[in-house]
């Protein structure tokens, strides 16, 4: 099950928690995207351990796109692809990549 939560909200602790709450972020999502979508190539906790190289963000960008493409296929949703996108932003501004993955989950937990 995909929890909503707020956009704002999550931007702001992970700046105000220099990133921890960001890593938190990461582990829930990965998770939750996991479990709903089920089109990762990838397990979810080396999918994190990656997220400490530099490669770990391209990944989740990758997997979080399938994964919410899928559940939006299960629910007669339009699918985006949006793969590109989350690619460059994870990897030069990544919390802006955290705010629209969030907003992605938030719309589909919405459905």
């Amino acid at each position: 099950m995909i929890k909503r939560r707020s956009v704002a909200t999550v931007i702001i602790l992970t700046i105000v928690t220099c990133g921890i709450y960001g890593l938190y972020w990461y582990w829930q999502a990965i998770h939750e995207l996991d479990a709903a979508g089920q089109k990762s190539n990838m397990d979810p906790t080396l999918q994190f351990v990656l997220l400490f190289l530099y490669v770990g963000g391209i990944i989740f960008a990758i997997n979080a796109d399938e994964n919410i493409n899928a559940v939006r296929a299960n629910r007669g949703l339009p699918t985006k692809d949006n793969k590109v996108l989350w690619i460059i932003l994870f990897i030069i501004f990544p919390i802006v990549g955290i705010g629209l993955v969030q907003n992605e989950m938030n719309e589909i937990a919405d459905a």
